[in-house]
């Protein structure tokens, strides 16, 4: 390899060529054994990722909020004691079951607010949740009844604020208590569990029907999961909206399908609306991650040799043919900029200003910044293709570097490596690539013929 690189000949004739394959065979091999080194630490960093992810949800967490349920009052209620109303327990159970849901009307607003753990942004969001429930007492007389709302069933130990009870218009006061809900486990069984939530205990006039709100604000983590109560009598309307501001990305994991989409510039408003619903109502969001710079830039060290080698055979064949000649060495340093641009790439997505750190504590117009995935590739391909350009113009000619050294360096350090990180589209992506890369080849071969 260093008789190689030493060699102060150009390449042209049978010499060059064998000199050259050689140098390709073996750097090859070495670029091989370098993207997959890196691949290796892009997985560590992924793990480290899920490490920070678990820390997280110790204060944000998926929220899973399950539905309210109707109940009958206990014979030894405050509200019946408060009252001095003595009922018996069948006469309580006989109002429970003839007042049921007819309509159930939610809005949703999710916040994005991703923090950054370590080098990763995790999926954490503010929300506000907001919903309607009409209740109907089909019997010739005032039904008693209690409305138990239980709060997210993960967030007993996580924050709940602005919570309110409503009914008919006026605020229900102490609403807090200990709710019972149904949890299902693996096997699909339902079991009681316990958590804090809202509780309303009241009358549902004769032949008339009511109208609860409940709302409250918290903190979730990556999911939004909403399980509605059922009418048990029948079907009811079924309406709920959930905004997603912050990010388009999302995926509706299970549940009812979706029955209309908006999309703004960096949100997403999806609705259901079920008129006559006879099924029990779920609904299963996911929230869009941020762009992770281990795992986007791991797919790029994955293709990196194969990359290399065309890039390399494509600027042997065209400082051969239409340049002034380089030399093996030559090619080396072009090889070792090449190297170099998809490190760059990894490290400057993860570059991060965290104005909270010494050197930034005394400048309070220093805000947190975050290189963005795709301007890491803009400033990357600015600096190497840069230099790639400058030295290719100083040994092949700049005339050369321009007409031929900018549309490659486009396509084989921009263009390519940059489709890769779009999982969705890089194979259509990759088409347009090679499909421009062959109109390139057909000028250049008409060109020949030509002349």
């Amino acid at each position: 390899m260093g008789e190689i690189l030493d060699s102060k000949k150009k390449l042209p004739g049978k010499d060059g060529t064998a000199k050259f394959i050689i140098f390709l065979i073996i750097s090859s091999i070495l670029v091989g054994i370098f993207s997959l080194f890196m691949a290796g630490v892009a997985s560590i960093r992924n793990d480290i990722a899920y490490d920070n992810y678990e820390s997280v949800s110790n204060i944000y967490t998926p929220l899973e909020q399950s539905a309210p349920t109707l109940n009958a009052l206990a014979e030894d209620s405050d509200f019946l004691f408060g009252r001095d109303i003595q009922i018996e327990s069948y006469t309580l159970q006989k109002y429970v079951e003839n007042t049921y849901l007819k309509a159930t009307s939610g809005n949703v607003v999710i916040n994005a607010d991703f923090v950054k753990k370590g080098l990763v942004y995790q999926p954490s969001y503010e929300t506000q949740f907001y919903a309607t429930y009409t209740l109907v007492n089909t019997l010739d007389e005032p039904s008693i009844i209690s409305f138990d709302f239980p709060f997210p069933v993960n967030t007993a130990s996580s924050e709940i604020s602005n919570a309110k009870l409503i009914v008919d218009g006026v605020e229900v006061e102490n609403a807090k208590a200990n709710i019972s809900y149904y949890q299902e486990d693996y096997y699909g069984d339902y079991y009681y569990e316990q958590t804090d939530g809202l509780r309303w205990e009241g009358e549902v006039p004769a032949n008339s029907e009511v109208l609860v709100e409940v709302s409250y604000d918290t903190v979730g983590l990556s999911l939004f999961r909403y399980e509605g109560i059922e009418n048990t009598q029948g079907s009811q309307d079924f309406n709920f909206t959930v905004t997603i501001n912050g990010t388009r990305a999302y995926d509706v994991n299970q549940g009812l399908s979706v029955d209309n989409r908006e999309f703004g510039d960096k949100s997403v408003t999806l609705t259901w609306e079920k008129p006559d619903l006879y099924s029990r109502p779920l609904i299963d969001v996911e929230v869009g991650d941020k762009l992770n710079p281990s795992t986007q830039v791991s797919r790029v060290y994955l293709t990196m040799m194969p990359i290399y080698v065309i890039f390399m055979l494509i600027m042997h064949y065209l400082t051969k043919k239409f340049g002034k000649g380089v030399q093996i060495f030559d090619l080396f340093l072009i090889s070792v900029l090449f190297v170099i641009y998809f490190p760059l790439v990894h490290y400057l997505s993860s570059f991060t200003v965290d104005p909270t750190i010494d050197v930034f504590a005394g400048l309070s117009s220093v805000a947190t910044f975050s290189m963005p995935l795709y301007g890491a590739f803009f400033v990357s391909w600015a600096l190497i293709g840069g230099l790639m350009y400058y030295f290719l113009g100083r040994t092949a000619g700049f005339k050369f570097a321009t007409k031929f050294g900018i549309p490659t360096f486009v396509l084989f350090i921009g263009f390519f490596p940059l489709v890769v990180t779009v999982p969705e589209y890089s194979m259509l992506l990759v088409l347009i690539g090679f499909t421009a890369f062959t109109a390139i080849i057909i000028q250049l071969r008409v060109k020949m013929m030509d002349n």
